[in-house]
C-alpha cells in the first residue's frame, strides 16, 4: 500500500496540508502517517517507555493528532499517528525525511506559514530544509497569509 507522510502542528498551514494530503491519499488509495513534533512526546513516552503511546492514547492526549485522525476518518483513509520531541527546524526536516524514507513513502506533505525569506533565515523553515534534504517528493502547502 502507498504511504503519504503528513507533518502536522496545529497551524492553519498544517491544517491545509492535512486536507491536501488526505485528499491525495483518498485518490491514491494510500494510507497516511501523521507526525507531530511536540513537547508532549516526552510525557507520553514516559507513560510506556517500552512500547510508546498507543494510537488511541495519542488521539486522546494530542489535539493536533486527534484532528488529523478525524480528517482521515472522514475521507475513509487509514491513518497512523506518531509523535516526537520538537527540536530545531533542520532536525525536524531530517526526521521527516528519514520517516518518509523508512516508510517507503510516495510523498511528504507539509505546510508553510508563508513568512518572508528573512524570517525563514532567522527562524528556520522546516519546509525549506525538507525540500533540500528529502529523497522523497515533497508537497508544500501554503494556507495563505496568516494574521499577526
Amino acid at each position: 500500500m502507498t504511504t503519504i507522510v503528513i507533518g502536522v502542528d496545529g497551524t492553519p498551514a498544517a491544517t491545509q496540508a492535512t486536507e491536501v494530503g488526505v485528499a491525495l491519499a483518498a485518490t491514491m488509495d494510500a494510507k497516511v502517517i501523521f507526525i507531530h513534533f511536540s513537547p508532549l512526546a516526552e510525557k507520553l513516552f514516559e507513560e510506556d517507555p517500552e512500547n510508546g503511546p498507543s494510537q488511541q492514547r495519542l488521539e486522546e492526549a494530542d489535539p493536533v493528532l486527534a484532528e488529523a485522525a478525524k480528517a482521515a476518518k472522514a475521507r475513509g483513509v487509514a491513518a497512523e499517528l506518531r509523535i516526537q520531541d520538537e527540536h530545531r527546524p533542520g532536525m525536524i526536516a531530517a526526521d521527516l525525511a528519514g520517516l518518509a524514507e523508512g516508510a517507503d513513502a510516495a510523498l511528504v506533505v507539509v505546510g508553510n506559514r508563508g513568512r518572508s525569506e528573512v524570517a525563514d533565515v532567522v527562524l528556520g523553515s522546516v519546509s525549506h530544509e525538507l525540500l533540500r534534504m528529502s529523497s522523497t517528493p515533497v508537497v508544500v502547502v501554503h494556507a495563505g497569509k496568516e494574521k499577526g
